[in-house]
């Protein structure tokens, strides 16, 4: 593991200055998730130039936050922060739960239930929504950054 460069209480500051030399009029602030396990140290990104990083399906967040976490230069989630912009991350966080306990219900019913294409982010969420709840066992499937996720009743 590398040695940590960059405290986790200075990422706002760091984000607002980064968003500043990019010319965007953008502030940073921890709000929490709601979740803390699923989603950590959630650093909410505000203003008027916000939406700019949520474009693209969140691209230049996606950018943004692989600077953040290289400058902070930790690989443990619970040290790490975490970009959102217009609730953009907490909503899929939401949507990944729920999506989560459909497939529950699914596996209950027939066996198993598999997720087609998941980033490694969601197929975390999944895994760790559904290892609260006994009876499960879940596994990623295939090659490649987006992969398939496997519930299973066991």
């Amino acid at each position: 593991m590398r040695k940590t460069s960059l405290p986790l209480d200075q990422a706002p500051e760091l984000v607002t200055r980064w968003c500043r030399h990019l010319g965007l009029q953008v502030t940073a602030a921890f709000s929490p998730s709601g979740d803390e396990a699923l989603f950590p140290n959630r650093l909410v990104l505000e203003g008027p130039d916000a939406s700019w990083l949520a474009a693209n399906k969140g691209q230049a967040l996606d950018a943004l936050q692989f600077l953040l976490h290289e400058a902070q230069g930790e690989r443990e989630e619970i040290r790490l922060a975490y970009l959102d912009v217009q609730s953009f991350r907490l909503f899929r966080m939401k949507e990944i739960i729920a999506m989560a306990g459909f497939a529950a219900d699914k596996a209950r019913a027939f066996g198993s239930y598999t997720f087609t294409s998941l980033s490694p982010r969601e197929r975390r969420w999944v895994h760790m929504v559904l290892s609260r709840q006994p009876g499960f066992s879940t596994e990623s499937e295939g090659t490649g950054t987006y992969k398939a996720l496997k519930v299973t009743r066991v």
